[in-house]
């Protein structure tokens, strides 16, 4: 992956048909191909087949893709082509072709997470499920792409605001393969993401639908000792030991121990008071907490650092084991401590709220990420008075949240105590873009590589790097306000005093060299 002419390859996906990750040159020579066998005619078809393999290997995978996935959401009744007026129509046939294509809509994805080990990876979608994905890093880029369906699947009633996996997490140990769920309006909720523990007996293998984890092992309560209202967190996080984690509130981050349920056991404010009319007396920072990351562990800090990035574009670091305030500060364009007064001739690096933090391998250098904006920026943690540079390109102008991931890339040519590291971010624009080593450059820093993985109607959502370098995990959805301008995409929703619209999604295993 180090070297440059990214090349990729699609393992597996829950829609081969859309797939566009072939390249330019691919298509130009697939383009050739086309031509060539015009020319040979009807007798020269076996001579071509040997010359597309990449073609045949799509055409062979197109029945699996369209293989049904399990779809329990009782409100998915409508087809993913088919408007909410013909799902109505009574008969065996009409009705099992109804089934057939919902099962085989894939909705919007909201957010994607890699499993510490590798293993397996967790999306939250729109239709407000959670799914468990398996990753096979053996996979063979020879073999045909072969449909991805969900190992494990819940429906919540809520929305899914945040989940966070356990930094222990081991498949072959059923004791460590938890995930927490935030929910609107909800306790937090702890699942086993690979067990359906309210089973007695294991389940069948043969079993074609995936496990059923909804039943949590146990909640953790935070509810407002004045109103009894539950306040559910925009954001989670683990502690590297993985016995306490960190929820992120409106102007707090809450502290639980797991083992013990009824209300956090420690709370930090962003803000010292809020009686004052200056807020704390001119220090922290006000706003719903959007992000939480922890940095690795380092010898000044053992249970290393806690970012925190908000709404109103601010960013705390804190102190992992006492919640020290270590500093705060405002990212480029807010005046004055106002987020509405804005600084208009650093309008390029601005967007409108921070959607996701992320420390390099080395713990030095932090990425942070917002909603309208088409840059990462960049901080040193020795100085977090400026910025060092910014990620330009992202091509992520909207209010939809658009993840990124930081790889770790071995030891770094250029500082000895630093860590290579790649940033992937994906687009607006269906492509991903890949960044070497940043924090080495100043300025706008341009991608090194471009990777198409959809058309340009597929906005990628989130993407993820497995460890080993290999492979690659690209969640990606849309949703469009009316009937997608005929597109016929995806599942018709809203209607009545709510407006409708139409959303779809897709997820994706790349397979880099």
């Amino acid at each position: 992956m180090s070297g440059h002419g990214l090349k990729v390859q699609c393992l597996a996906s829950t829609g081969v048909e859309g797939w566009d990750g072939r390249g330019d040159e691919r298509k130009e020579e697939e383009k050739r191909d086309e031509k060539e066998l015009d020319d040979l005619g009807e007798g020269g078809e076996e001579e071509h087949a040997s010359m597309s393999l990449r073609s045949s290997t799509q055409k062979a995978a197109e029945p699996s893709a369209q293989d049904p996935m399990e779809d329990d959401d009782p409100e998915s009744a409508s087809s993913s082509s088919e408007s909410d007026d013909e799902t109505s129509h009574s008969g065996a046939s009409s009705d099992s072709q109804d089934v057939e294509e919902e099962e085989q809509h894939v909705s919007c994805m909201q957010d994607t997470q890699l499993s510490p080990d590798g293993t397996c990876f967790f999306t939250s979608d729109y239709s407000r499920t959670f799914n468990v994905y398996p990753v096979d890093p053996t996979t063979s880029p020879d073999e045909s792409i072969r449909p991805l369906k969900p190992y494990a699947s819940f429906q919540s009633p809520n929305p899914i605001w945040a989940f966070a996996a356990n930094p222990l997490f081991n498949f072959q140990d059923a004791n460590t393969t938890h995930v927490l769920i935030s929910r609107r309006d909800s306790y937090i909720t702890l699942h086993n993401a690979l067990w359906d523990i309210s089973q007695t007996s294991p389940t069948s293998d043969t079993s074609t639908t995936p496990i059923n984890i909804s039943t949590p092992l146990s909640f953790y309560k935070n509810i407002n000792p004045l109103t009894e209202a539950v306040t559910a967190p925009l954001s989670l996080t683990y502690s590297h030991t993985g016995t306490h984690f960190f929820a992120g509130l409106r102007n707090s981050i809450a502290t639980f121990d797991l083992s013990h349920t009824t209300a956090p056991i420690h709370s930090i404010a962003t803000i010292p008071s809020l009686r004052n009319k200056r807020k704390g007396g001119g220090r922290g920072f006000k706003g719903c907490i959007s992000a939480l990351s922890l940095s690795p562990p380092a010898s000044l800090h053992n249970d290393g650092l806690l970012a925190a990035g908000s709404r109103t574009r601010y960013i705390g670091i804190y102190d992992a084991t006492g919640g020290t305030e270590m500093t705060s500060f405002a990212l480029p364009g807010t005046l004055t401590g106002q987020r509405k007064i804005r600084n208009e001739n650093l309008a390029h690096v601005m967007g409108d709220g921070v959607t996701s933090l992320k420390w390099s391998p080395c713990g030095k250098y932090l990425y942070v990420a917002e909603r309208c904006s088409d840059v990462l920026l960049i901080y040193d943690v020795r100085n977090f008075s400026l910025s060092l540079g910014y990620c330009v390109g992202r091509r992520a102008q909207t209010k939809q949240k658009l993840g990124f991931d930081v790889w770790n890339a071995g030891a770094s040519p250029y500082d000895v105590e630093a860590i290579a590291h790649e940033v992937w971010a994906g687009g607006m624009d269906g492509c991903v873009r890949v960044w070497r080593d940043p924090y080495v450059k100043e300025g706008a820093v341009e991608a090194d590589e471009v990777v198409r993985v959809g058309g340009d109607e597929m906005p990628v959502v989130g993407t993820l790097v497995h460890a080993s370098g290999g492979l690659a995990v690209v969640a990606s959805g849309r949703m469009d306000i009316g009937d997608g301008d005929g597109l016929g995409k995806g599942k018709s929703r809203g209607g009545g005093v709510r407006p409708r619209f139409r959303e779809w999604g897709r997820l994706d295993i790349l397979g880099l060299g």
